[in-house]
């Protein structure tokens, strides 16, 4: 089984390492920094330590692969896919592993569909230089399973999500929203911890409140409690921006948090429930979805 990569940048040299380092060679690659006067040589010291063998044009890989990653920036993706399209063949496996949004990997299918080709919209949702190859990829499209059977038994770990391009990169770029969030309003909520010297105080207080529940029980308790009570919590959203603004901290994440609060206060959820709380935060989400 021949293997490309069309980029090779961060993704494709950890994934490319890890086969490397497990037995795997062959592989070819091409990145359109390869040549140049700077990033050329971090280009060809990375693929020299992996075993890849650089190409001078994409469209020769393309036409090689029997599996060709996609590994390019998010918006390079679709100008990549423009320039190999008509090397692509039936029964192929096209994988794109950019962080592009789910439109643009359905543009992609559009562009490649008539082809044959089978589309893998693949979205790794780890860290590639801890994991290398084996990190986690949730992958969708008509070439989903294709890619889970050619690429799991050189030890990728991949979980599909259907036939349905764009599928998995929603998934990402969704979890994004709550993972870089989350850790953001940690930086926000530890420094202001810091500024008042009660670090260790917050973090008992909030391991006490988020310890030993499951995610869902979460999610029901959080997202309910903040319709039921968006405007009260608002109110004291101004308290805590007024607090950080006396330190002169960011309150940038607690601003947002205000804003979102007074925004779920105008679907006057208290008034709805005031018989009994929703079943689970589903309700909350089907109310304010846009028509």
């Amino acid at each position: 089984m021949n293997i490309g990569f069309i980029g090779y940048g961060e993704a494709a040299y950890n994934i490319t390492l890890g086969f490397s380092q497990n037995g795997i060679s062959g592989i070819r690659a091409n990145d359109a920094m390869m040549d140049h006067p700077v990033m050329g040589a971090q280009v060809k010291s990375r693929a020299q330590e992996a075993g890849v063998q650089l190409v001078a044009d994409a469209r020769e890989v393309a036409r090689w692969a029997d599996v060709l990653f996609a590994a390019v920036p998010s918006s390079f993706t679709l100008d990549v896919c423009r320039t190999i399209k008509d090397e692509l063949r039936p029964g192929q496996i096209y994988a794109d592993v950019s962080a592009s949004t789910p439109a643009t990997k359905i543009a992609i299918w559009d562009l490649i569909k008539d082809s044959g080709v089978l589309f893998a919209d693949a979205a790794m949702l780890g860290s590639l230089p801890q994991d290398k190859h084996r990190v986690p990829i949730t992958v969708s499209g008509n070439g989903a399973e294709a890619f889970k059977n050619a690429m799991e038994p050189l030890g990728m770990r991949i979980t599909l999500a259907g036939e349905k391009a764009g599928a998995a990169s929603a998934i990402k770029l969704v979890r994004s929203i709550f993972m870089k969030g989350l850790s953001t309003l940690m930086v926000e909520t530890m420094q202001a911890a810091d500024a008042y010297g009660v670090s260790e105080e917050i973090i008992a207080s909030l391991s006490k409140s988020l310890d030993g529940i499951s995610f869902r029980e979460h999610l029901d308790r959080m997202v309910i409690g903040s319709a039921l009570h968006a405007k009260r919590r608002a109110a004291e959203m101004k308290g805590s921006i007024a607090m950080l603004e006396e330190e002169n901290l960011s309150s940038e994440m607690t601003e947002a948090t205000k804003h979102r609060l007074e925004a779920l206060d105008e679907y006057h959820f208290a008034e709805k429930y005031v018989g009994g709380k929703p079943k689970s935060y589903a309700e909350i989400i089907e109310a304010i979805r846009p028509e």
